[in-house]
């Protein structure tokens, strides 16, 4: 099992892997979660209306109504249930939105992420977003008032979970034993052999075609 520390920085952890190599990382701020999942959602929403045009398309030809609400109904369940959970189980661990913030999705315990800790933290979004938004957007007729307050202290509790904790964790994280990183940018270190010419009083001094050579070896 891999240990945790604090270090100096608030935002800044000490990870030390079951290999017992000590890195350390950068938590993902609030707002910057946030704007990666305005953007995944907007991603999902344009799906949405492309997927409704095609569908709309199809009634054109000899195609029944039903058929093109199977294709529009089959298209949201995909889109639902596992867009975050197909792109967080890929190389690089991270949905568009994360992509484009510089976030990734690991393990707290240092090791491998694993498609079973993607699919219990993505399977706990549907307590911590779909249902705080179908609450929001469903019309509150016929429903008395202290149910509608307790729906919405209940979706504030899952909403807000990430400010009340020191590493920022949604209830899905907790449960999948997951975090959300700052990435870091991948930086190449200058070439020493082309930036410091062999002098004379060298210990060791290599030809360029002795470099190529080893380069290729």
């Amino acid at each position: 099992m891999a240990s945790l520390a604090s270090t100096g920085e608030p935002d800044v952890r000490a990870l030390v892997t079951p290999e017992g190599v000590d890195l350390r990382v950068r938590l993902a701020a609030v707002s910057e979660r946030g704007i990666a999942l305005i953007i995944d959602l907007s991603i999902i929403v344009v799906s949405l209306i492309v997927l409704t045009i095609v569908a709309l398309s199809t009634l054109s030809g000899n195609t029944s109504a039903s058929v093109s609400l199977i294709i529009w109904l089959l298209g949201f369940f995909v889109l639902r249930n596992f867009y975050f959970t197909l792109f967080e189980c890929g190389r690089r661990a991270a949905t568009p939105g994360k992509r484009i913030m510089g976030l990734r999705v690991v393990a707290r315990d240092g090791a491998a992420l694993t498609a079973d800790a993607v699919v219990a933290r993505n399977a706990m979004r549907e307590l911590e977003l779909y249902l705080p938004i179908m609450f929001l957007i469903a019309r509150g007729e016929d429903i008395e008032a202290w149910i509608v307050l307790s729906g919405i202290v209940w979706c504030g509790i899952f909403v807000l979970f990430p400010l009340f904790n020191r590493d920022r964790l949604r209830a899905g994280d907790l449960i999948a034993g997951t975090w959300v990183l700052k990435a870091p940018r991948q930086t190449l270190l200058p070439d020493l052999a082309g930036d410091r010419p062999a002098s004379a009083d060298a210990v060791f001094a290599f030809t360029p075609a002795q470099l190529g050579s080893y380069g290729v070896k």
